[in-house]
């Protein structure tokens, strides 16, 4: 049969068509992929994938009774947009009032799960997943069988609480029953990929692709570039994702990435330009402020980041930020008040658990560099008996390294790495590692590579890799 049709192409690469190249030919065998919208917070696994919906009631891909063909004031926001705050307030109260008028309105009940959903992500409240569980076991209450939305959204709600094995059995469930939903093709790519199951994750997210180009399906496959060290690619598949961003929620999403593409490797003006972009077009995208507080921290403009980062944590206090925000205080040796920000991390991290997300993988980082070594080795050890996705791989390393274990860390360093992605945080994990173990040569190979990818990627590592560079006499030579 023919070759499915190559949606999204750079110059110089496109993006894997299936069928025009062999397994063994592919660049993607050399390494695992990842989905880059995986959080380091519990809110967001899926950002900008979970399926929003017609307020009307009919989701893309389901028909729905004659009852839920009314459309009620909030107006249609079509499936895959990314809802701003605004939006998502003022859709579930129309989705809210039409069910008081409609309760067995199925296809409304599952749309008001994907909002909360929605929701717990711009908000950073765990409590917004109860909710959605409940409207989405609503939907399925009333429409037992051929429910595909709402096993969509189960899926959704699954993954942003990082339960990746669930959110895969969900959405394969809603494949069975529509193979026509990119909404749901998304929550599979992303379950596929954190479960390190890469070669049928780029399977999948190519039919999404094929079926809906569009910013939801051009940001995963910008990642893929990004993955493989291919950073024009994957700038040029978000500039196409930009290019067609219809609403100003699309357009700060596609923002954010391109200004984290850029800070990432090291481009401080081009990361300040694009989410300085990206705040004018969506003011409320918090996310889009945590990336100018990077780019102030790193250019040492020490007040105004710390502003920024009060802000960003006081509007989405979710753990990833909450961390960042703490150790650029204990990098300014600002003790008193990282102590009070890291007991927050605590209870914050407590509260996303005891609504039923799993933070394990953030946990094992977290603790691993607080010196609670036990504690990050635990976590990381659960994660990785669950998924094996280079993120993971990287947080098991550093966890085995601290307790000393660095021969068995190295092994999960290097497959941490093994894509070609250029991560600074991974590269520096690896040369200290290799330093514990007398690998001197390779230690300052690896900690030169960390700080030529990006020599501000932590406000507390970074020093250290520096620091460990100089002992071992600068950075190597190529």
């Amino acid at each position: 049969s023919s070759a499915p049709t190559t949606v999204v192409s750079s110059p110089n690469h496109q993006f894997e068509p299936s069928r025009r190249r062999r397994d063994e030919d592919s660049p993607l065998q050399t390494g695992r992929l990842v989905n880059r919208r995986r959080i380091l917070s519990g809110s967001v696994a899926v950002a900008g994938i979970a399926a929003v919906m017609l307020v009307a009631g009919t989701i893309a891909g389901g028909s729905g009774d004659q009852s839920t063909q009314t459309p009620v004031a909030a107006g249609p926001v079509n499936v895959g947009t990314n809802l701003s705050v605004g939006d998502a307030g003022q859709t579930t109260s129309g989705l809210q009032a039409r069910l008081r008028q409609f309760p067995t309105d199925w296809a409304s009940w599952s749309a008001l799960g994907y909002v909360y959903t929605q929701q717990a992500r711009l908000t950073a409240d765990p409590s917004f997943y109860g909710k959605a569980d409940g409207a989405f076991a609503q939907s399925l209450k009333i429409r037992p069988a051929g429910n595909a939305n709402a096993l969509t959204g189960q899926g959704s709600l699954a993954a942003a609480r990082h339960d990746f094995g669930r959110a895969l059995s969900l959405a394969q469930a809603a494949d069975r029953i529509d193979k026509y939903s990119s909404a749901n093709l998304g929550v599979m790519t992303d379950a596929l990929s954190e479960l390190g199951r890469y070669p049928e994750a780029m399977k999948t997210l190519q039919r999404m692709v094929d079926l809906k180009p569009g910013v939801p399906s051009y940001t995963r496959v910008s990642y893929s570039y990004e993955l493989r060290g291919d950073l024009k690619g994957a700038k040029f598949a978000l500039t196409s994702a930009l290019d067609l961003a219809q609403t100003p929620a699309d357009a700060g999403f596609a923002l954010r990435y391109l200004g984290e593409l850029a800070f990432n490797a090291g481009d401080l003006p081009t990361a300040k330009r694009h989410f300085a972009d990206g705040l004018r077009r969506d003011s409320t995208y918090v996310p889009l402020l945590a990336g100018q507080a990077r780019v102030l921290a790193a250019s040492g403009q020490t007040e105004a980041a710390l502003r920024t980062w009060q802000q960003v944590t006081t509007a989405l206090p979710e753990p990833a930020y909450l961390i960042e925000y703490a150790d650029f205080l204990t990098a300014l040796g600002r003790t008193e008040e990282a102590t009070r920000q890291y007991a927050v991390v605590d209870a914050t991290t407590r509260l996303f658990r005891e609504q039923g997300s799993n933070v394990d993988l953030e946990l094992a980082l977290y603790d691993a560099d607080r010196g609670r070594t036990q504690d990050a080795l635990r976590s990381a050890q659960a994660e990785i008996n669950r998924r094996a996705s280079i993120h993971v791989e990287d947080a098991y390393a550093w966890a085995l390294h601290g307790v000393g274990r660095d021969k068995e860390a190295l092994v999960h360093a290097r497959k941490a790495q093994q894509t070609g992605m250029r991560n600074a945080l991974f590269a520096y994990h690896r040369g200290i590692i290799e330093l514990s173990l007398g690998m001197k040569a390779q230690a300052r190979a690896s900690l030169t590579s960390a700080l030529a990818i990006n020599p501000h990627f932590s406000p507390l590592q970074a020093p250290k890799a520096k620091a460990a560079l100089a002992g071992l006499g600068g950075p190597s030579t190529p």
